[in-house]
């Protein structure tokens, strides 16, 4: 079953009711806004102009359930969540039946006992550094995205490691108010695919609409399918000799890093050139250089990891 970590809809106004107008934040227009960021983000905006609500949460509005993330099976409870808080009143059939997705981010967590080789293993590996371009970020965590400038083509995969991402400070009061412990998430490795626009959401998801019930019936498996086209294929290139010796001083010269290498050898090398040849020995040489997990061939341990999303 396919799951979420963050949803946003949108849905016609009359499915919010009881609005307590202490809560919300009124513009010039008479729009009304609630924001929360702590102990978990909920936005919901009363747009009487188009007229329309858009409710965005995230998968810690479950509280305790929160390792389920958001899915057809919870849908129901995150609306309940946030009915109990007392700012409105949510018509939770309606906005099942009668909502659509705005932005979601498909979500996974999968056993990893070494996320850091894996993060490493993937920054080398890249298909194409044109197509994809990956970031490792100072809080831990590193993503790979789309290098394309139109948000419709938008997509950004985030990996890290979620004990970590729990403990943090920012998610203190969470914890303290569900009573969740970082072990309950020890070895996690998150996956996170980001879909900023319907259609990244209907293509990635495969379905005809971005309905509510649409995506979270969805049979699609986005995460293994955006890693399948990032991942370099496996290469069995033997270098032996002054060949090694040579593929040793380009990394040395590129500080190991195989975005240095690529941009060294399309300099030296003419257009038209097959590129990912010219680099399997060089991945290669890194790939043995790097740890490996459980002794396996890394991209097919990561694809068998998240081959159910």
């Amino acid at each position: 079953m396919i799951t979420f970590d963050k949803l946003k809809i949108s849905s016609k106004i009359e499915y919010v009711t009881n609005i307590n107008l202490n809560e919300f934040e009124k513009d010039k227009k008479g729009n009304l806004m609630y924001k929360q960021k702590v102990p978990y983000l909920l936005t919901i905006k009363i747009n009487y102009t188009m007229p329309e609500v858009f409710i965005e949460f995230t998968g810690k509005v479950l509280g305790k359930q929160y390792p389920q993330l958001i899915s057809l099976d919870t849908i129901r409870q995150c609306f309940e969540n946030i009915n109990a808080l007392g700012i409105c009143t949510l018509d939770i059939d309606n906005l099942i039946n009668d909502s659509v997705v705005c932005s979601c981010d498909v979500t996974t967590d999968v056993e990893c006992e070494d996320i850091k080789g894996m993060c490493s293993f993937i920054r080398n590996n890249i298909s194409s550094y044109r197509l994809y371009i990956p970031r490792q970020h100072r809080n831990g965590n590193f993503t790979i995205s789309k290098n394309v400038t139109s948000k419709t083509a938008m997509k950004k995969l985030t990996i890290y490691d979620k004990e970590a991402e729990i403990n943090r400070a920012e998610n203190r009061t969470f914890r303290n108010m569900y009573g969740i412990d970082g072990k309950d998430f020890k070895g996690k490795c998150r996956f996170e695919l980001s879909l900023d626009s319907q259609a990244q959401i209907r293509e990635s998801l495969d379905i005809a609409d971005t309905h509510l019930l649409s995506v979270l019936q969805s049979s699609a498996h986005p995460i293994s399918y955006f890693m399948d086209k990032v991942l370099a294929n496996n290469n069995s290139i033997s270098t032996t000799g002054i060949k090694d010796y040579m593929i040793k001083l380009v990394l040395e010269d590129c500080h190991y890093d195989i975005e240095e290498v690529e941009a060294k050898m399309r300099s030296l090398y003419l257009r038209g050139n097959n590129m990912s040849k010219i680099l399997a020995p060089y991945r290669k040489a890194l790939n043995e250089k790097a740890s490996t997990i459980n002794g396996s061939n890394m991209r097919d341990k990561i694809m068998g990891m998240i081959v159910s999303m």
